[in-house]
């Protein structure tokens, strides 16, 4: 398996998070819209902001520089 910073992922791939890395608030923040540690997402749209499919939910974010969003890729 291959793991790459969420933002990384190309428009149609699916993985898992693996880590959230960042201020403690932030954390939360992604934790609470359902980028959680083991979550599956796919990536709709990538770019900023991207468009990311988790569950039947899609949530539109902007990287940033105070969090970092590990996601183990599925091929």
């Amino acid at each position: 398996m291959l793991v790459v910073p969420l933002e990384m992922m190309s428009t149609g791939e699916q993985g898992r998070v693996c880590n959230l890395d960042g201020s403690p608030e932030l954390v939360v923040r992604l934790e609470e819209m359902g980028l959680r540690e083991g979550a599956s997402v796919r990536m709709v749209r990538s770019g900023s902001p991207c468009i990311l499919a988790i569950n039947d939910h899609r949530l539109s974010l902007r990287f940033d520089d105070c969090a970092t969003v590990l996601v183990e890729v599925t091929r």
